[in-house]
Formats: C-alpha cells, structure tokens, sequence
C-alpha cells in the first residue's frame, strides 16, 4: 500500500476538479475507445486531474486459452510491448492532467505471472522528459490533497482510500458491503472502487473523532464505485453475452467526478465535496455483440458455401 500526496494552492472558491477511472481494459476489443476519449478530452478542456484505478490494461495473452484473441496473432508475438506502446501514445495528449495510475487485478497478474510491471513501463514511459510526473501506485494506495497556503502550509486536506476491488459481480448488494467493511477500519474521506464494473455513489456511515486541537468531529464519508469502459463480451460461437448469461448487466462506460472547493466561514477555511458519476447516456448496449454476430454469419456463409 502506497501514501502519496498532492499540494494544492489554496484560494477560496477556486474548484479543484478530479476525475476517477477505473476498469479501462485498453487492450480489450471490446474497450470503448470512442467514448473513453472523449471524457479525456472533457478532462482536458474542463481542467480536471485524472486518476486511474486499475485495470488499465486487458492484459490477455495468447497463454490465456479461450480468453485470447485473434488479434493478438496478428499483430505479433511481443504482444506486452504492444501494448503499453498503444496506451502511450492514446494517453500521450492527457499526460500533464494525469496525476496517479493504480494496480488492478489485470496488471496484478501479468507481474505474477511474466515478471513484468507493466505499469511501471508504462509510466515511465508518459513520464519521460517531462516535468510532471505520474505517479504509479499498489492495489491499494491513500490519496491525500493538501490545500496549501503560501507558505506550503497544509489548511486542509482531503482523503482517497482507493483499492481496485476484489470479489464478484455483486448484482444484490451493488458493492455496498464492501464498502461497508472498509468504513469499520479506515478513516478517510472517500473509499473508491473499481473491478465490478458498476457505478455507485453513496455515503457511508458518518463518524466521530478529535481534531489536533481537541475539538469533536463528525466526518461525513462518502463511497464511490467507478465503471469501466468494457462492453460485455459474446462467449465463443454460442453468441451469449457475458453479462445476460450471469444476469449482472454492468453499468454504461464512464468515470467518477470530484469537484473540492474551499470557502471560508467562522473565521476558517471548509471543504465541500461534490462526488458523482458521470456516464455515456448514448452507449449503445449491444453494438458491439450485433457486429461480431454479423462477423460469425458471415463465417457460416462462407463456410457454407465451400
């Protein structure tokens, strides 16, 4: 677990804007590279900072059996290297706006079982010759952003226990059970997810504490669950889409949204914290299952026919 933190210049309603995307699954050929890019180019021109929380990669390999592709045949056999240098350069323009990119399962297992740290390539890469840095974290990793005084004095601050996530689907409780076991143990701001693909936004239980100067303090902690940008997939020949087998439809692709903006009141400075989602409302479901049963009728015409 890593502890990394951002410095903020503090000024009184001025809006520090953050974006939180998860579940990218790039490499994926069902990835939503249409959508996926333009929320980047929202985040650019709206100024926000991106945060990425694992599974930036698809990361299947020909070794993976019936998970493989053909296009991993075609494109040739150093297939990782591929990879990472199609995610560089798609997030060569966004670089300067992206603050920090997590571990997900994905990447978890190309290091377990390649030896390679796929992310660690990859940021060192977008990092090259370049003054801002992306910082690269573990499975679960605290954020904290430091409102900051020009002094470089800490006024306040604001904490992200982000962890990719583990477990199934989780269609009853939509996650919530998760978060809830993390709120029993751990004091921050914001718990954020990833890994189950649906998008959710909540808060959790509020709890009590002493400040340093002694002063009892409820803070409000507030859970989000960020989606990915992965369309179901069609299951071999048989054309039944993953998610309609397992009756555990995944939400539409899109990325959380923090917006922290300072005020002062009773003589001190507050933080107020607007936490959302926001979604693709034009995906269309199925668009990519419809093309691939063109592809397979196609196959059977063919095949039909010799």
């Amino acid at each position: 677990m890593k502890a990394l933190q951002y410095n903020v210049p503090l000024k009184a309603g001025t809006t520090l804007k953050l974006a939180l995307f998860s579940d990218i699954h790039f490499d994926s050929p069902d990835c939503d590279k249409a959508t996926l890019k333009k929320h980047l180019d929202f985040c650019l021109k709206d100024g926000r900072y991106i945060l990425i929380g694992g599974d930036l990669f698809d990361a299947i390999l020909l070794r993976d059996g019936k998970r493989a592709v053909n296009h991993l045949m075609e494109k040739g056999d150093n297939q990782l290297n591929i990879k990472i240098n199609e995610i560089v350069e798609f997030l060569r323009p966004y670089k300067d706006n992206i603050l920090f990119i997590g571990r997900g399962n994905h990447e978890e297992s190309i290091l377990k079982y390649s030896g390679v740290d796929i992310l660690e390539l990859t940021t060192q890469l977008l990092n090259a010759g370049s003054k801002h840095q992306i910082q690269y974290g573990n499975y679960a990793n605290f954020l904290r952003f430091n409102f900051v005084n020009k002094s470089n004095r800490s006024l306040l601050h604001y904490d992200i226990f982000e962890n990719h996530g583990a477990g199934g689907n989780s269609p009853v409780t939509k996650g919530m059970i998760d978060f809830n076991r993390i709120a029993k143990g751990t004091l921050t701001d914001l718990i954020w997810l990833g890994h189950k693909h649906n998008a959710i936004a909540d808060y959790s239980d509020p709890i009590m504490y002493l400040d340093q100067n002694g002063e009892v303090k409820m803070k409000n902690r507030q859970c989000i669950q960020t989606p990915s940008y992965q369309r179901g997939r069609t299951v071999d020949d048989h054309n039944v889409n993953f998610a309609e087998r397992f009756y555990s439809h995944q939400a539409l692709p899109g990325f959380g949204s923090i917006e922290l903006t300072p005020f002062w009141t009773d003589d001190k400075y507050q933080l107020n914290a607007d936490v959302k989602i926001i979604v693709n409302p034009y995906a269309k479901i199925g668009e990519l299952q419809s093309y691939k049963l063109k592809v397979l009728q196609k196959q059977r015409e063919n095949n039909l026919q010799k």
